[in-house]
C-alpha cells in the first residue's frame, strides 16, 4: 500500500510526488464526503467552537476518523501562508492519531532564497532532496500546461466548458487526485472532447469571475442554471499553477494564496480585463479572516475605475443546495448584469 501524505492546503506537491508518497488534499476529501456536515458536527462535539471554521472542523474529522486515516502516514499543515488555526490542528492531531506532522510555511516576504531553503527542508523530511522535487516539478509541467488549455477554453469559448468543471479540474490539480498520470489522461480525453464543445460555444451567456477560497456549497451549478457560467475561479487557478516561471521556487513565490491581499488581487484584475467578465462574485468563509480582503478588493476595484458589478457571498456550513435567501441574492445581481 502506497503511504499517503495528507495537507491542509496547497504545498509544494512535487515533494510528496518525488518522496514515493500518494498526496491528499484534506479540503477534497471533506467537501466530497456524502455527509459533510457530519463531520463538522462530530468536530463541535469533540470540543470546536461553533464559531470556528467549518473547513478546519472537517478536515480535523477527517484525520481523526478510522475511516478516513487509516492510511495517512504524513500530515502537513501550513501556518504562515494559510489559516493560523492549522497550527493548533497539527498539535491535536499529533496528539490524537500519532499520525507523523510537518509544518511546511510560505515566506511572509515572498524570498526566493527562503522558498528554496524550505521546500529542501520539507524534501529532507520526506526523505528525498531538492534536485528529485526539480526534475518532478518539469514532469509535471506537460499536465499543467493541459490545464491551462481547459481554462483558456472556458472564457475563449464562454459554455464549452461549466463553471464547475472548470473548478473541479482546477482544484483538484492540488493533489492530483493523488495520481498525476490518471489525472492528466483524463485531462487529454476533456480537451479532445472541447473540439467538439467549442462549435457550441454560447457567447449570450453571462461571463462570471469568481474570487475567493473554493465554496462549501454548489455556486458554480446554481449559476450554470441560470445562464450564467464562471470563467475564471481565481483560487482554483492559483492551485492548478499554471503560469509558467523559470525554477520551483519562483513558481511557489508567485503563487498568490498564501501572500498579500493586494498581491493576489492585483493579479486577478489583470485576469478579470483578460477574460472580460460581466460580473464579480467574491466568496467568503464565516469565521475566517479573508472575510477582510472585501474591503481590499473593492477600493482596488474603485481605484482601477473597473465598474464591474460585484456580489459577495458568505457561507458558513457545508450544503448541497443554495438557501432562498442567497438565491434571492445572486438572482438579483444576475439581473443587475
Amino acid at each position: 500500500m502506497q503511504k499517503i501524505a495528507a495537507f491542509t492546503t496547497t504545498i509544494p506537491v512535487e515533494v510528496v510526488l518525488a518522496s514515493g508518497y500518494r498526496p491528499l488534499d484534506l479540503n477534497n476529501i471533506f467537501v466530497s464526503d456524502p455527509n459533510p456536515s457530519s463531520l463538522v458536527e462530530k468536530a463541535e462535539f469533540s470540543g470546536f467552537a461553533g464559531s470556528s471554521c467549518a473547513w478546519i472542523k472537517g478536515l480535523y474529522s477527517v484525520l481523526v476518523s478510522p475511516e478516513h486515516n487509516k492510511d495517512i502516514d504524513v500530515f502537513i499543515a501550513v501556518t504562515e501562508g494559510d489559516c493560523s488555526n492549522a497550527k493548533v490542528l497539527e498539535q491535536i492531531v499529533a496528539a490524537e492519531t500519532g499520525i507523523r506532522t510537518f509544518i511546511f510555511n510560505f515566506p511572509y516576504f515572498r524570498e526566493i532564497d527562503k522558498m528554496r531553503s524550505e521546500i529542501s527542508r520539507f524534501a529532507e523530511f520526506m526523505g528525498t532532496d531538492y534536485a528529485s522535487c526539480v526534475r518532478t516539478w518539469k514532469e509535471l509541467s506537460s499536465l499543467r500546461r493541459k490545464l491551462k488549455i481547459i481554462d483558456e477554453t472556458s472564457y475563449l469559448y464562454p459554455g464549452s466548458v461549466t463553471g464547475e468543471e472548470n473548478h473541479l479540474f482546477l482544484v483538484s490539480s492540488s493533489d492530483f487526485c493523488g495520481d498525476p498520470q490518471e489525472y492528466e489522461a483524463k485531462a487529454d480525453d476533456f480537451i479532445k472532447e472541447l473540439d467538439h464543445r467549442k462549435r457550441f460555444a454560447d457567447p449570450s451567456r453571462k461571463k462570471i469571475a469568481y474570487l475567493g477560497v473554493p465554496p462549501i456549497v454548489p455556486v458554480h451549478a446554481f449559476l450554470e442554471e441560470r445562464n450564467a457560467t464562471v470563467v475564471y475561479n481565481e483560487i482554483q487557478r492559483e492551485f492548478a499553477m499554471l503560469d509558467e516561471y523559470p525554477t520551483i521556487e519562483e513558481q511557489y513565490t508567485n503563487y498568490t494564496y498564501p501572500y498579500s491581499a493586494a498581491f493576489r488581487f492585483e493579479k486577478a484584475i489583470a485576469e478579470i480585463k483578460k477574460r472580460n467578465v460581466d460580473g464579480i462574485i467574491h466568496y467568503v468563509q464565516s469565521f475566517c479572516h479573508r472575510q477582510l480582503e472585501d474591503i481590499i478588493l473593492r477600493k482596488l476595484l474603485e481605484s482601477k475605475g473597473l465598474n464591474i458589478p460585484l456580489l459577495t457571498l458568505e457561507f458558513d456550513k457545508p450544503s448541497n443546495k443554495i438557501d432562498a435567501r442567497v438565491a434571492t441574492r445572486i438572482e438579483a445581481f444576475l439581473e443587475t448584469i
